[in-house]
């Protein structure tokens, strides 16, 4: 066999083997891929998170962004939703990666303030966590079991929400009839299987550096 054919052959198995390991809307990371590893990454409490300090069952990260009227639409669910598991081995992480002011880490303390975050909200300057979860939208949502697997990726619920500007909150299908995230953090908690794993997330789009 030829050299060029030996390259060009290679090249196509390792095209692939990531279309394998990537999911079916994120390129990075799929269901069954691990956490990535973080560090030091500094949080709205004034303390820095990594990942060897999470020792849930579960953990929830989202990408999230200030500015963005999907988040804001949203907000209100999410804090619902990480109170409801208040009493459960569930941690619940905020993400804001963006290089936007009002997505930087002052800016962050005062949203969290105003929307009632009482969970992690950290701040990933160099955007490299964002970007080994293939975190393209804002928000979208990733859960991982005890073994810091992901089991589900994706949108919240079924019908994404968004902030108008004169603050009123839209569902652009309706009322919500899935409720993704929930569904999986309470089937990790009853030690049964995930059955929805990967939803597309609707939201802004991250701004990564080049």
């Amino acid at each position: 066999m030829k050299l060029v054919t030996k390259i060009l052959l290679l090249g196509f198995i390792l095209s692939l083997s990531t279309m394998v390991a990537a999911g079916k809307y994120n390129s990075i990371i799929n269901v069954g891929d691990p956490m990535p590893i973080f560090n030091g990454l500094p949080s709205i409490s004034g303390e820095n998170l990594s990942s060897e300090d999470l020792n849930e069952e579960v953990i929830v990260l989202v990408s999230l962004a200030n500015h963005c009227p999907w988040v804001r639409g949203m907000d209100k669910d999410l804090v619902s939703l990480a109170n409801s598991f208040d009493n459960k081995s569930v941690r619940f992480i905020g993400l804001s990666m963006n290089h936007r002011e009002d997505d930087r880490l002052p800016a962050m303390k005062v949203h969290a303030k105003n929307y009632g975050y009482s969970f992690d909200y950290i701040f990933d300057e160099s955007q490299d966590l964002g970007r080994k979860l293939g975190a393209t939208r804002t928000p979208k949502y990733f859960v991982f079991d005890k073994e810091r697997k992901l089991v589900y990726t994706g949108a919240l619920y079924d019908s994404t929400a968004k902030m108008n500007d004169d603050g009123t909150v839209k569902h652009i299908n309706g009322d919500p009839t899935q409720f993704y995230v929930h569904d999986a953090i309470t089937a990790l908690l009853d030690g049964n299987e995930v059955l929805t794993k990967e939803t597309r997330a609707h939201g802004c789009t991250v701004k990564y550096a080049q």
